[in-house]
């Protein structure tokens, strides 16, 4: 009967103290006698291991004036001190040292609170626990130390600090291991790295012989395995069973710590106690990347191991036959031959691409043939077009430009269309885009491409345009009147600056870190007069107004050339074509600088390129895959996935191949870039060709085989779908390929009309996508790739899909359930509107149709033109019910300003109606509201790169009244950090403004509202502009959790704002 009272008391006790009751325990204490304080359950624990755990210092005071035993320990052997270290109760140790309790006492196991503190990631405990004398090399039965402990349970933190505290870092468990053999066997990376800079011994081994870096390669920790190797592990170290780490490395495929390990002179041809070299076990094992390594760095395919087996014949024996074909070329003879042609050299690559853009008639074409002309055959060349000259029709010279088009029956354009035109200004205008080899006298080898100034081509051009290590020509002609020159020029330095997607950092005044170079050219000098220089070259006022003008709008976009070169594009001998050849050599040597040298390999695959371009003259095209397999075929077998896409870059770079990216494992490879870009993409979207095409733009495979006999259609479509120039579709159950940009049926009447009997009572939305204003027409050329998309949006619903999709020519219509969407060019086709309407019971769907459908439309204009800034503007609901032929549109900034205010209501212009935000943005419907985020509540990372690049424009620029990006810190509160943000060193090229916001956006909670009001505040209604007319009105986000349809797409307005930047050398970019 006592038994169980003081059972009953114990319990009562544990339960006081650990609700902290310290009232309750002195009240009980005080009622029961004889009970003994130091009682314990039937773990041994006492109510002092409770109170130590729960922090109750007082408790643990209030026991020690009862008698309790501060050592006390339970069965395990812990002390309070250990339960105090559980739990990270750092003050109860405190408290119990000054009590002279041990800090170092042992439990049963062996281990010390410092063990214990360790494995539970209490930093504060074990800092504690240092600092006050605790011995932090104790071990436990098995040998292991705190940071032992630590490095098992990757507590990083923890690593440091026992390493700064003194901690022996190479000391063994019983196993013989080493905290870094604990870290790098669980993979406890940022450990691993903890110690390495420490100083820890990285070649102790185990009682296997086994480095942490076998640990590391055993276990697949690759990046482990790389922080040890870069920190001077030893690579051919060998274990008990003769394997250093190469062995498993090699076994187990980890090409990146083999290729690391070659790369750092390790001995390839070890072998291990069964004679088995890391060939060996490569080939055994079917690891054919490993191989091409392993023979790269010198490993001997025909050494036999114990049993007299090569490599080759373990391959074999596996039935990997791809490695034993490659060990069977490896003869000596050869094997050298192989390697040598993959060492990598100082050569410059010796050929980049040079770009000629300008409208038909400015002397492209002309330009080129004279550029291409040595000192004889230039001499010959200007005789020649001397004697031309002279025997042409006098009556003819006094002719108007005008009157010119008009006697030879060609339209010309004396401005920029504003639509497309399909006018042949030119009969001899070039197809597509001409691509050739040419030599310059003094500059080198030079690939050209030549973009024709026919206008249905340029919906494909993004595709060759984009790469900034090559040059740039614009050429505009002085015999136009200078509006037309201005308005061309600039038309064309738009265009390019729109395809060339913009990298991060950005610099200094909005400048990109890769600014492509382009030289401005004034063709026909000699028909208007133009004086000469002291130099003997032609100069132009008109020209140079044109260059300044260029140089002040695109200088943070281009390297413009510091001359404007004024030619007579038939004297191939005069000075200033001298002078541009030799611009032309001067930036050709600055741009290889920046790139990969060439070697052998590179050399040995252009030889092997031409032959295929001769053998494969109809259809030089090759899937991904077999240009790999053959290349190694013919030309190098040790080449390996690394090197192929080196070449292929370095292919690109000189103009050799066009890479395309289709869909998953179905890239290709172009080899002849003449035979795609003039025989086929030329010929397709010829005047001739489009004059005889199907008005529907829809064809057979058999249709195309007739149009293109030397080709087998089905693969040559294939091309054209993964340029999405076509898609397939369905039609009465036939296979048919779509060609928007060959479609010409007229709008059909009566297609979005009221129709009350199926639309009682709808609901209207709509958003207009436009160029920002003072750039050019870009949008027309978008269109035929927003209409491909489409067609596949609706194929991908499945044959079960209610949906219909209608195409005409700049129209679409797409239908489902009870919605309908209409999306056309308007605007003089310089702007794409989207529409929805469906019934008021299903105003939800309308939004995310709407949604969905600008998602889809901005996506594309981000992926063709991705350094166009645009602006979203939303129509009025009211009057698109009304269907006015131009209902009226909210720009962005009307919508922003709205939102800054918190008005929630909307002006219709020369009216007094109003709208309501909720209903011009959500269909009307609160409960949408209330699942988007409005414009100025997202933060201020969404901004774009574009957006932000314009924003740097303006506040990079010292401002009179000091309004600039150093005010605009101090607003933001950053003026803590200005030194840091003016301050030179690594990122001295990067914007202050940008940097500003990028310190500013490091804060969650700091939205571009607030920053509008900042920049209000500050007077910078310039930068508040630009801000609100290119952010996004507002977003759509997924529910938490949800998969969004377009997941992985990049979506974001006017391009995602990112600190990855893709790289300028990756293989699509680089074709353009």
């Amino acid at each position: 009967m006592e038994e169980e009272e003081e059972n009953f008391v114990l319990t009562a006790l544990f339960n006081a103290t650990e609700e902290a009751n310290i009232e309750g325990i002195q009240e009980l204490l005080k009622n029961v006698t004889n009970f003994d304080i130091n009682q314990t359950n039937k773990h041994g624990e006492s109510v002092l291991h409770i109170a130590a755990s729960g922090g109750h210092i007082e408790i643990i005071e209030l026991l020690l004036t009862k008698g309790i035993n501060l050592s006390a320990k339970d069965k395990h052997g812990d002390s309070a001190v250990f339960w105090a270290a559980r739990q990270g109760q750092v003050k109860v140790i405190e408290y119990l040292k000054s009590q002279d309790v041990s800090l170092d006492t042992q439990n049963k196991s062996g281990e010390a609170p410092i063990h214990v503190a360790a494995r539970y990631g209490h930093t504060h405990v074990v800092e504690y626990l240092a600092a006050a004398g605790a011995d932090i090399n104790i071990q436990d039965k098995l040998g292991e130390t705190s940071l032992h402990n630590a490095a098992w349970h990757g507590v990083p933190q923890l690593c440091m600090v026992l390493c700064a505290a003194g901690a022996d870092m190479d000391r063994k468990t019983q196993e013989e291991e080493t905290p870094l053999h604990c870290a790098a066997s669980r993979g406890n990376l940022e450990c691993v790295k903890v110690l390495v800079d420490s100083g820890a011994r990285l070649d102790l081994t185990d009682k296997r012989g086994c480095t942490a870096l076998h640990m590391a390669c055993r276990r697949h920790h690759i990046n482990i395995a790389l922080t040890l190797i870069h920190g001077g592990a030893s690579l051919d170290m060998q274990d008990i069973g003769g394997e250093t780490p190469l062995h498993p490395a090699a076994k187990e495929g980890l090409l990146p710590i083999v290729q690391t390990m070659c790369a750092f002179g390790c001995k390839v041809d070890l072998c291990n106690k069964g004679s088995g070299t890391a060939l060996h076990l490569a080939s055994r094992s079917g690891h054919i990347e490993v191989v091409r390594c392993l023979m790269l760095a010198g490993a001997d395919s025909d050494r036999p191991n114990k049993d007299g087996i090569t490599g080759e014949i373990m391959a074999l024996a596996q039935g990997h036959t791809d490695i034993a074909t490659l060990l069977a070329r490896m003869k000596p003879d050869f094997k050298e031959g192989y390697i040598s042609q993959l060492c990598p050299t100082k050569i410059p690559l010796g050929r980049i691409k040079l770009k000629i853009f300008g409208h038909s008639n400015v002397g492209k074409t002309t330009l080129i043939e004279s550029l291409k002309c040595g000192y004889i055959s230039g001499f010959f060349r200007k005789s020649s077009w001397t004697r031309a000259s002279g025997n042409s029709m006098p009556s003819n010279n006094n002719l108007t430009t005008k009157e010119k088009g008009a006697e030879n029956g060609i339209h010309r354009h004396n401005s920029l269309p504003s639509q497309l035109s399909f006018d042949v200004l030119n009969s001899n205008y070039t197809k597509g885009i001409d691509v050739q080899h040419i030599s310059l006298t003094g500059a080198g080898d030079f690939t050209v491409w030549e973009f024709s100034g026919y206008e249905p081509y340029y919906m494909m051009y993004d595709h060759f345009i984009g790469d900034s290590n090559c040059i740039h020509f614009v050429l505009f002609n002085l015999d136009e009147p200078i509006e037309v020159q201005r308005a061309q020029s600039m038309y064309w330095l738009h265009f390019i600056r729109s395809r060339v997607p913009p990298h991060e950092p950005i610099g200094q005044f909005g400048t990109i870190s890769n600014k492509a170079h382009v030289i401005l050219v004034a063709t026909h000098a000699d028909k208007v007069g133009c004086s000469r220089n002291i130099r003997g070259e032609f100069v132009s006022n008109d020209a140079s107004l044109i260059h300044s003008e260029a140089v002040q709008q695109f200088g943070a976009d281009f390297e413009i050339c510091d001359q404007v070169f004024v030619v007579d594009s038939n004297v191939a001998t005069s000075a200033e074509m001298k002078a541009l050849k030799n611009k032309l050599a001067v930036i050709k040597t600055q741009i290889v600088k920046t790139l990969p040298t060439v070697n052998g390999f590179l050399d040995a695959a252009v030889v092997q390129l031409h032959a295929w371009c001769k053998e494969t003259a109809f259809f030089p095209v090759m899937p991904w895959h077999d240009f790999a397999e053959q290349i190694r075929s013919k030309v190098n077998p040790l080449a390996s996935d690394d090197h192929l896409r080196e070449i292929v870059q370095n292919l690109q770079l000189m103009g050799e191949v066009i890479y395309i990216e289709g869909e998953i494992d179905q890239d290709l490879v172009v080899v002849n870039p003449q035979w795609l870009c003039t025989e086929i993409l030329g010929q397709l979207l010829s005047h001739e060709k489009i004059m005889q095409s199907r008005v529907t733009g829809c064809f057979t495979a058999d249709d195309f085989q007739l149009m293109f006999p030397e080709v087998e259609a089905t693969d040559m479509l294939t091309v054209l779908e993964a340029l999405e120039i076509c898609t397939q579709c369905e039609n009465d159950g036939d296979i048919e390929y779509e060609f928007p940009c060959l479609n010409f049926i007229e709008t059909l009447h009566g297609l979005w009309d009221k129709d009350v009997r199926t639309l009682p009572n709808p609901v209207y939305g709509g958003v207009r996508v436009q160029a920002l204003a003072g750039m050019s027409n870009q949008m027309v050329h978008i269109f035929p790739r927003l209409q491909i998309h489409l067609r596949r949006m609706l194929i991908q619903e499945g044959p079960e899909t209610e949906s219909d999709l209608y195409q005409w020519y700049h129209g679409t219509k797409y239908c489902t359930a009870n919605l309908e969407c209409l999306l056309t060019m308007e605007m003089s086709d310089q702007a794409i509107e989207i529409k929805v309407r469906g019934p008021d019971t299903n105003a939800s769907h309308a939004f995310y149709l709407l949604d969905e459908m600008s998602t889809l439309t901005e996506h594309i204009l981000n992926e063709m033109c991705p350094g166009m800034l645009y602006e979203k503007h939303y129509l009025s609901p009211l009057q698109l019910k009304e269907h006015k032929r131009k209902p009226h549109s909210y720009t962005p900034h009307d919508l922003i300003a709205k939102q800054l205010e918190n008005y929630t209501k909307l002006s219709l212009p020369d009216t007094e109606i109003t709208e309501e935000l909720k209903d011009v943005l959500c269909y009307g419907s609160t409960d949408i509201q209330s699942n988007v985020t409005m414009g100025v509540d997202l933060h201020v990372s969404h901004l774009s790169l574009n957006t932000r690049r314009e924003f740097s424009k303006l506040l990079d620029r010292p401002d009179p009244m000091g309004r600039d990006w150093c005010l605009l810190a101090v607003k933001l509160d950053l003026a803590d950090t200005l030194p840091s943000l003016d301050a030179p060193g690594r990122n001295q090229i990067q914007s202050r403004t940008d940097k500003t916001l990028e310190e500013w956006a490091r804060d969650h909670d700091n939205t571009i509202g607030k920053l509008l009001f900042k920049l209000k505040d500050l007077g910078r209604q310039d930068a508040v502009d630009i801000v609100t007319k290119t952010m996004p009105p507002m977003k759509v986000f997924p529910p938490e959790g949800a998969v969004s349809p377009d997941e992985g797409v990049d979506t974001e307005h006017n391009g995602e704002a990112t600190s990855e930047v893709p790289s300028n050398n990756s293989s699509t970019t680089l074709s353009r």
